[in-house]
């Protein structure tokens, strides 16, 4: 059976008390080192996750900066466009009044120089036909003749050409 000896008292007390030395000492310090770590552990994963929120909101703040800045281009850009067709569309006003107002001075233009024609061909029509009658009637016509014979002959012509023009 079993005997309990003086050693085994002696051997159980070394035993406790090496166990309670190296609770002391060994155990408790090696216990707040490991503390420690895990404190330190902890704050770097705060930290860390700290950091990380920031960053995301920083990247979130830089997303909406450039959505804003990207929708700010696009509306410049609409806008030029917009302002390239106001002008596009004014210099066509301009050129087609310009091209009007052209048109217009050369009707104009035309119907005075046909009108210029004419006087000078009833003038030269006139002229002829003074000196046909100048020959038809020889030397007897004075200046009197003539000036009848032109006012007739400028009557008659002027009848005749507003028959034409209706």
């Amino acid at each position: 059976m079993l005997r309990i000896d003086i050693n085994l008292v002696y051997i159980i007390i070394n035993i406790l008390i090496l166990y309670f030395l190296l609770k002391k000492f060994l155990i408790k310090p090696l216990d707040n080192i490991l503390a420690q770590r895990q404190a330190k552990v902890d704050g770097m994963l705060n930290h860390a996750s700290a950091t990380e929120t920031e960053a995301m909101q920083l990247k979130e703040k830089y997303e909406n900066q450039i959505a804003a800045v990207q929708s700010e281009s696009d509306r410049i850009v609409e806008q030029a466009k917009k302002d390239a067709q106001f002008e596009r569309d004014k210099i066509l006003d301009q050129a087609n009044g310009q091209a009007k107002d052209i048109l217009t001075k050369a009707r104009e233009t035309v119907t005075l120089e046909r009108e210029k024609a004419m006087r000078e061909m009833e003038t030269e029509v006139a002229g002829l036909a003074l000196t046909a009658a100048q020959k038809i009637l020889g030397d007897r016509s004075g200046a009197e003749s003539d000036q009848l014979l032109y006012d007739q002959f400028l009557d008659k012509a002027g009848d005749s050409d507003d028959t034409d023009l209706n």
